[in-house]
């Protein structure tokens, strides 16, 4: 089933004339979401405390791994030309910023052109260190995930984070912490501060395409990073139920979430077309 009209879920943000933030509509589909499977992926996320996810400023270092991560301008967005949508991005080798597909699309649901895209790396308000103009976009094919090749070669400025693998993917166990740096909503109109996450893994959604995760995940945080201790990707933060501090339904009270996965298809696609 294709879900359509996802506004409650999906966290890309729109800044219009008004500074009003909206979630964009989606035409992806999302297997965490499917009916079949909320049942069960709620009862894992109630039955770990909300106290276990962590939503706290990070701030911007260029001493830390999360310099690779950064913020996304697309000003061809779902919302129309010369409105600014934003996500989040992070960098994956010499030229590549991998995101989700919705960060970057317009209102066709097609990738926007490559003139309206800025990759704001380590931003953190006003502080915009790095702003890397895009070449070209590659979307993902059946997967809310996308690769954004720059015209400047990233890892003069930075070190790139390092995808994981099928194995390690595959050996995730329910309570593994996972943690992320993005741009999420966290009560006011700014959406530029960089703040850091820890989120739970509860599995693996039943096509494998997404990882299942109890996360404090707010709009704007869409194509950040889920990864490990050793900082090695695993997922990219996709949707949650609770995208503005208020808690939309029971799956939101408990910070249900969802990642698309780099296992399989994915991942290989993502690898085929990096540099």
């Amino acid at each position: 089933m294709t879900l359509k009209k996802i506004a409650l879920i999906t966290g890309t943000l729109l800044f219009s004339l008004s500074t009003q933030a909206h979630a964009v509509d989606t035409d992806y589909h999302y297997d965490g979401l499917q009916p079949e499977n909320l049942k069960t992926s709620y009862q894992l996320a109630k039955s770990v405390s909300n106290s276990k996810t962590i939503m706290k400023v990070q701030g911007n270092s260029n001493a830390s791994r999360y310099k690779a991560v950064g913020y996304i301008s697309n000003k061809d967005s779902w919302a129309g030309r010369g409105v600014e949508a934003m996500g989040t991005g992070f960098v994956i080798d010499d030229y590549t910023v991998l995101t989700n597909a919705h960060v970057i699309d317009n209102q066709k649901g097609n990738a926007a052109q490559v003139k309206y895209i800025r990759f704001m790396m380590n931003r953190d308000g006003k502080k915009i260190p790095y702003n890397f103009e895009v070449k070209d976009i590659v979307k993902i094919p059946s997967a809310d995930l996308a690769v954004l090749h720059t015209k400047k070669r990233l890892t003069n400025y930075v070190k790139p984070l390092k995808l994981a693998t099928d194995p390690q993917i595959m050996q995730l166990r329910r309570g593994t912490p996972l943690y992320s740096v993005g741009y999420p909503y966290h009560g006011t109109d700014d959406y530029t501060t960089r703040y850091w996450n820890q989120a739970v893994f509860l599995r693996q959604s039943p096509n494998m395409t997404e990882l299942v995760m109890k996360d404090r995940f707010r709009a704007g945080a869409s194509g950040s990073p889920l990864v490990d201790a050793n900082f090695t990707v695993y997922g990219v933060r996709t949707y949650s139920h609770k995208l503005y501090n208020v808690n939309d339904d029971k799956y939101g009270r408990v910070e249900l979430a969802g990642a698309e996965s780099l296992y399989g298809y994915s991942g290989a696609l993502v690898l085929k077309y990096s540099y």
